[in-house]
């Protein structure tokens, strides 16, 4: 018998020795039937080379589980599975699957419950990164988490990115960085020749690899599935080998808890092509149909310039994922508030900014290209509209991956991360109404914060607070003061004041020298 703790991972392998046209495309699910009666229906498994067919699974429920595979190829179906014995959790940050806040539509949880305050890190040249040096990637990984950083956008595949060829950098590779395609492809043949029918197994294992080292750190992995613009010959739009990539991959992560999929990065590339979201909208319901533990499911920037409006694909998606540039605290805060005002669910904003780089390296840049403090000031601007943000860095974007020396905004978003996990972010919702000026996140009478992009002193309406009422109805000061807490978001630097008496228009003083930094008040009540 199988023992594994709760939300771990584990794969059944199967052999067949029956001879089929394509071992990618044989049919092959298991459904897991826990003591207590509940189930996870057809789990699919995938060819995973040399005869060997995987079902991988992931417990829900401590106990014990026992599954049954059903598959066209006789030898394949009716196996009963190795029974597994699962014990509670060992790993604090194991939480099941990342998914919406049942109670909160508009904000992330996992399945356990736990609230996610998504905070991405865009690299989607890692699967490549992993391929050439897997130990500092790793380290690389752990640098990034260890930064604030929960979740890494990246590609299942790409081929080359702000480069047009690898030869274009010769001579001017610099150590520690990648400039060329990577060095395997994800289907058979190359990338200029491929074998659309047949996947590269050995791309995915070492994929795996990789997911494992996302997984033991609860880091989720945004996988976009598909990018249009990056020199990859994929399958005819619909056709038996397109299915065949799209079914492959989902089988082969989908027990990965930690992992949200994405149609595409920059997917109005789709649009321009097909006329349509049709293509779109019918993969989202081929996911669903594949994964047996309901992911997360979105689209990346499905229509471009879409600033102020919502699409058909961004109604199929489970939450908007977006690319808007700004640059500018106020706009970035307003186009936040009016997207989630017209759909009820969380919004995403991916590649808002670009943080310029240490090093003057070839990449790509745009108007919203900038230092790393503007970039982080339009961060606190999207969380204070209750969205969630996903962070940009110039070396390491597409075929350029430069982790050091590192840059200077890192260190401010655990500063950021560390301010967000002290407050009720699931049950806030976006207040300015509440603020003489900047922005303000609020469960009013129970916790605030307000963010002042320019500095100053603070004046917030705190009258949802309970506090003692006059004979004429009016408002009278506290027994009890409460503690507010400004931080210098540029340092982290700490100042606790009391407010001992309160209204719709609270002054609270800035206590720092410099009253023109940008700062954050934090206001909770027990």
């Amino acid at each position: 018998m199988v023992t594994i703790p709760l939300y771990s991972i584990y794969d059944f392998a199967l052999h067949s020795g029956t001879e089929h046209n394509n071992l990618f495309r044989v049919p092959l699910t298991a459904t897991f039937e826990h003591a207590s009666g509940a189930r996870i229906e057809c789990v699919p498994g995938f060819y995973n080379g040399d005869d060997e067919f995987v079902i991988r699974f992931s417990p829900t429920l401590e106990g014990q589980w026992r599954g049954k595979t059903e598959s066209e190829d006789p030898v394949l179906s009716r196996i009963w599975l190795e029974p597994i014995t699962v014990t509670p959790k060992v790993a604090p940050q194991a939480h099941g699957v990342v998914g919406l806040d049942p109670s909160h539509p508009q904000r992330f949880a996992w399945e356990d419950g736990t609230p996610f305050l998504y905070l991405g890190f865009e690299c989607d040249w890692l699967f490549a990164y992993h391929q050439k040096d897997p130990a500092q990637c790793e380290r690389h990984v752990e640098l990034v988490a260890n930064r604030g950083f929960n979740t890494f956008v990246m590609n299942i595949y790409a081929h080359t990115g702000f480069s047009d060829a690898a030869s274009s950098f010769e001579g001017d590779v610099i150590p520690d960085t990648i400039y060329a395609p990577p060095d395997m492809y994800v289907f058979g043949g190359t990338n200029d020749t491929p074998d659309h029918a047949h996947l590269n197994v050995d791309f995915f294992k070492d994929y795996d690899l990789m997911m494992q080292q996302l997984h033991k750190r609860g880091v989720v992995a945004h996988l976009m599935l598909q990018v249009q613009n990056k020199h990859v010959s994929w399958p005819a739009r619909g056709s038996a080998a397109d299915d065949t990539y799209w079914r492959y991959v989902v089988a082969r992560y989908q027990a990965f808890g930690n992992v949200i999929w994405d149609i595409g990065k920059e997917s109005y590339n789709l649009l321009n092509e097909t006329g349509s979201h049709g293509y779109t909208i019918g993969r989202m319901a081929l996911i669903r149909e594949t994964d047996a533990y309901n992911h997360l499911v979105t689209v990346h920037d499905p229509v471009a310039g879409s600033a102020g409006r919502v699409s058909a694909a961004d109604t199929a998606a489970d939450f908007v994922s977006d690319q808007i540039h700004l640059a500018d605290v106020g706009r970035y805060n307003r186009e936040a508030l009016r997207r989630q005002q017209l759909l009820a669910k969380p919004y995403l904003n991916i590649e808002y900014g670009y943080e310029l780089g240490i090093d003057d390296l070839k990449t790509y840049k745009s108007r919203t290209t900038a230092p790393w403090l503007d970039v982080l000031k339009w961060t606190y601007a999207l969380y204070l509209a209750g969205a969630y943000p996903c962070y940009y860095y110039s070396n390491t974007s597409w075929d350029l991956i430069k982790f050091e020396p590192e840059p200077p905004g890192w260190a401010r978003y655990q500063i950021l991360m560390a301010l967000l996990e002290q407050l009720p972010f699931n049950k806030m919702q976006p207040a300015n109404v509440l603020v003489g000026r900047g922005y303000c996140l609020a469960d009013p009478g129970k916790a605030y914060v307000v963010y002042l992009p320019d500095g100053g002193d603070a004046d917030i309406d705190l009258t949802a607070i309970r506090c003692p009422i006059g004979p004429r109805g009016q408002l009278l000061e506290s027994e009890h003061p409460i503690t507010a807490g400004w931080m210098d978001i540029t340092t982290g630097e700490r100042r606790d004041v009391e407010i001992s008496g309160w209204s719709w228009g609270t002054r609270v003083a800035n206590p720092f020298e410099d009253k023109e930094k940008p700062v954050v008040l934090t206001i909770l009540i027990e």
